[in-house]
């Protein structure tokens, strides 16, 4: 809508770019735009509802239209690099989530009883394909990247794992297995480059495993299994070890 000269009464006009219709804002109208701004104050700024000028109930009897407003995202087309995507549940709604992997904004949303393909499809639609997914890595989500951005990356999210590694020992596993796992889950959150990933694996946990359950077997054959798998996912080659008394 744009401003378009005023009618008889002296009142604004505005007209539709779409369709070139004209209106005027009425009495009603502008108490509704009103209300609708002081209701995204207080709901997006968290301003108390006392400071609004009227009687708390005052002013939810006359906002409580806006709780059946619908907001929506247009698809700008803007290709990024990461997107982040999830479901959480709200009164018995799932509600599947794709946010910006950079700077945490909300690019699209669906609502549906249930995390599945369908959900995820329809979620992935309204997005250009990205780079690199962060998921959760279930099934459901990787078939619905796979048939709508088959050129898209997954990667799983490094707090599920984590979440998913501590359910069946717990957060304070009795067996030394199980502390072991935990270990090695706690390891996970505390990464974010390939160096710092190396430097977990060959400088905190082998030297241990080395001295412990695997005492009989030399430390140089754990490197030589292990070196391979991280050198393809850090993409790069192997740099000296800081500490050469275990390789």
């Amino acid at each position: 809508m744009r401003k378009n000269g005023h009618d008889r009464n002296g009142r604004q006009r505005w007209q539709c770019d779409t369709c070139k219709a004209t209106t005027t804002a009425t009495i009603e109208s502008r108490s509704r735009a009103s209300t609708l701004r002081a209701f995204l104050d207080w709901l997006l700024e968290a301003a108390p509802q006392r400071r609004l000028g009227c009687d708390a109930r005052t002013f939810r009897r006359r906002s409580a239209w806006c709780w059946d407003l619908e907001p929506r995202i247009h698809p700008d087309g803007v290709v990024h690099h990461v997107v982040m995507a999830d479901g959480t549940y709200v009164n018995g709604w799932c509600l599947p989530t794709a946010v910006d992997g950079n700077d945490g904004e909300v690019l699209a949303w669906q609502w549906c009883s249930r995390e599945g393909t369908a959900a995820y499809k329809a979620l992935f639609e309204q997005i250009a394909p990205p780079d690199v997914l962060v998921c959760d890595g279930m099934k459901g989500i990787q078939r619905a990247c796979a048939e709508t951005w088959p050129d898209t990356r997954i990667q799983r999210c490094l707090v599920h794992v984590q979440r998913d590694t501590r359910a069946d020992p717990t957060g304070k596993p009795r067996l030394q297995a199980g502390r072991e796992l935990k270990r090695l889950a706690d390891m996970l959150t505390r990464v974010h480059e390939p160096d710092a990933a190396v430097r977990c694996v060959y400088v905190q946990y082998l030297p241990s495993r080395s001295r412990g359950f695997t005492a009989n077997l030399p430390a140089r054959c754990n490197t030589r299994q292990v070196l391979p798998a991280l050198v393809r996912l850090s993409g790069s080659a192997p740099r000296p070890f800081p500490n050469s008394s275990f390789v």
